[in-house]
């Protein structure tokens, strides 16, 4: 075999290797940003492995990971019992707080409980209501494939139904935009969210307590959830599966946990045991 045969037999192999080690990430919008940041640090570190990240929410990131249509899925709640009974397997991966954010025409920086549900579920229409200026509230939310959407109706609206005059968004970006545009918006976001876009954005208190690592720790704010990364070994191959497993125990190592997921506005898995408030 020559050296010209040899070094087209090497560029296909590597070509299949590369292809192999293609990892597939579906799922929140919430979750992505971090998942992405991670994933460029890891494909730096690994010049032969390829991570691609979509969105589509979490309910969509579940159920293509129980069809074995990506490689992991990404979500800010739990499966449910049928989507874990397809094998897949969950990694807690960060603590997500949420925060209610609204556009800054709306003066009200505080909502109690009470005023926090009403608000999404309908009963409140204006912000005068809750001790703002006489405006109609514009509620903005995800699709019902959203984990956020899931995190907030179980947190803030217990669980109630929303009001059904919401605008709806198919991304946590795409929310915060709508809500830096819209006067009289109100949304409910994860935190690294609300803190990039500071200036355009009102950060709103919940029960007096502001939304902050410190305060979900001290267990005084209530509104956080578990950023979770399925995967699904029995339908991925050995090498792509190997790689996935790999990629989260670099997102759940100490370097990456303790110095990028407190600075992109996460809190790292370690002080899930010592949260004083429990999900």
């Amino acid at each position: 075999m020559n050296l010209k045969t040899l070094a087209l037999v090497a560029a296909t192999l590597g070509a299949t290797a590369a292809q192999a080690q293609t990892v597939t990430v579906m799922g929140s919008t919430a979750l992505g940003p971090l998942v992405k940041r991670a994933a460029e640090m890891y494909m730096k570190a690994h010049p032969g492995v390829q991570i691609a990240i979509s969105g589509g929410g979490s309910m969509t990131g579940l159920n293509q990971i129980a069809a074995g249509n990506c490689t992991i899925g990404i979500s800010d709640v739990y499966a449910t019992e049928d989507q874990q009974k397809t094998g897949i397997q969950n990694h807690d991966i960060v603590i997500e707080p949420f925060t209610l954010v609204v556009n800054p025409s709306v003066s009200v920086r505080n909502l109690s409980g009470q005023q926090a549900e009403a608000l999404f579920t309908g009963s409140v229409s204006n912000w005068n209501q809750v001790g703002g200026d006489d405006m109609k509230v514009i509620r903005i939310n995800r699709p019902e494939s959203s984990g956020t959407r899931a995190v907030q109706q179980k947190t803030v609206l217990n669980g109630k139904p929303f009001s059904s005059d919401q605008l709806i968004q198919d991304s946590s970006g795409a929310v915060m935009t709508a809500a830096t545009t819209t006067k009289g918006a109100i949304a409910f976001v994860e935190l690294d969210f609300a803190e990039k876009n500071k200036g355009k954005i009102e950060a709103v208190s919940y029960n007096g307590a502001a939304c902050s690592p410190e305060n979900v720790k001290a267990g005084k704010y209530p509104l956080f959830s578990y950023g979770h990364a399925y995967t699904n070994p029995a339908k991925a191959d050995a090498q792509t599966q190997a790689v996935a497993e790999d990629f989260l125990k670099f997102i759940l190592s100490a370097s990456f946990q303790d110095e990028v997921v407190p600075k992109a506005g996460y809190m790292p898995m370690a002080l899930a045991a010592k949260l004083k408030t429990k999900l």
